[in-house]
């Protein structure tokens, strides 16, 4: 079952709920182990088949640590299909070309795995022996870690287009449609609750079938042909003189660069909004409304989830820590030391640098 191709409904509930690429995590309650769990799920989510290797590091954490992990319930892709890992009273319902069945994690001591085959149409996994849950309208987390009770993953369904040939506008129209491009930074990126230690979101709502807002896409038709070859000249005729015109401005000039926000990778990221930055900011209640874009940073225990607030106002670029222990840092330009920030709000005027742990980030002003 691909999961990047389908829809992962949440359902209310006093859980979480995560998702790190094409695993998906339900926890049922949250102790001194939820961290490690999570943690372990992360690290090795990225691989093509991360089935087996995350069976491994749950193993570790779940039998070697000395408090009591959360029950939870685990989908992750395998080599052959799609592993369903399950401790404790958490069940899954399974729903494909077989028929419908129930694992409930609580039948083993340890826990219950088992790698179902292709093709699934849906797969839910809740609290409880049943795991009957019902998901709130038009969810769909793409990243991070939101407050829910379970999740249901169903399948996309590819439409056929029958035996309707397409118009010729239409297939010009396919020939030479764009890509569209995501906006940099912005998977996962991704919305926070102020100094929030809670779960990190990706929550969003029904995919869109347009490219993402911020995005844009260009093509240009192929300019026609002609239909007769133009004629050769036997002889030179004299030059005619041109009326003086002004050259026309250059792209730069009329699209001047707009200030931005740059990583060490090269992620850009536009100032023309508010951003709460951390390596979970989707929790934070101004994202969940947004009036605030995630900012993710790399997974670091030295940076929180909710870490810092970059706010613009009038051209000015204002920074301000949100009550973190490792602090914020920002340092001028043609300045080498590193200044702590409070939590009041810091201008940051253009060539600054932000440091949140190892991390940094340049403010670049922008072509006028």
């Amino acid at each position: 079952m691909r999961v990047d191709t389908s829809t992962i409904g949440i359902a209310p509930g006093e859980g979480l709920v995560a998702r790190f690429g094409d695993v998906v995590i339900y926890l049922v309650g949250a102790n001194a182990s939820t961290e490690r769990i999570l943690g372990a799920v992360e690290a090795v989510a990225d691989a093509e088949h991360p089935g087996a290797a995350i069976a491994q590091r749950l193993a570790a954490v779940v039998f070697g640590t000395g408090s009591e992990p959360p029950p939870f319930g685990l989908v992750a892709p395998t080599a052959d299909g799609t592993l369903v890992l399950l401790r404790g009273p958490v069940s899954a319902m399974i729903s494909g070309a077989e028929g419908s069945r129930r694992l409930v994690g609580a039948r083993a001591f340890t826990w219950v795995d088992e790698i179902v085959r292709d093709p699934v149409r849906t797969l839910t996994v809740g609290p409880g022996a049943d795991g009957r849950i019902t998901p709130y309208p038009r969810t769909d987390l793409r990243a991070g870690v939101v407050p829910g009770g379970g999740f249901v993953i169903k399948a996309a369904v590819r439409r056929s287009t029958g035996n309707r040939a397409a118009t010729p506008a239409k297939k010009a129209a396919a020939a030479y449609e764009p890509v569209a491009t995501a906006p940099a930074g912005l998977a996962a990126s991704e919305p926070v609750s102020e100094s929030h230690s809670g779960p990190r979101t990706g929550l969003a709502e029904a995919p869109a079938a347009e490219p993402l807002p911020g995005t844009r896409a260009w093509s240009a038709a192929p300019a026609p042909g002609r239909a007769d070859p133009e004629p050769i000249r036997l002889r030179k005729e004299p030059a005619r003189p041109q009326p003086h015109t002004r050259a026309a401005p250059s792209a730069e000039q009329t699209h001047p660069a707009p200030p931005t926000l740059v990583a060490e990778d090269g992620t850009a990221y536009p100032l023309d909004r508010a951003y709460v930055i951390g390596r979970g900011p989707s929790v934070d209640e101004s994202v969940r409304r947004k009036t605030a874009a995630p900012l993710v940073l790399q997974r670091d225990r030295h940076i929180s989830r909710v870490h810092a607030y970059l706010s613009v106002d009038s051209g000015k670029v204002f920074l301000r820590d949100a009550g973190t222990a490792a602090g914020t840092f920002v340092s001028t330009p043609g300045e080498p030391r590193w200044t702590r920030i409070s939590q009041s709000p810091t201008e940051l005027p253009p060539g600054g640098r932000i440091r949140i742990s190892e991390q940094v980030l340049t403010y670049h002003g922008g072509s006028a």
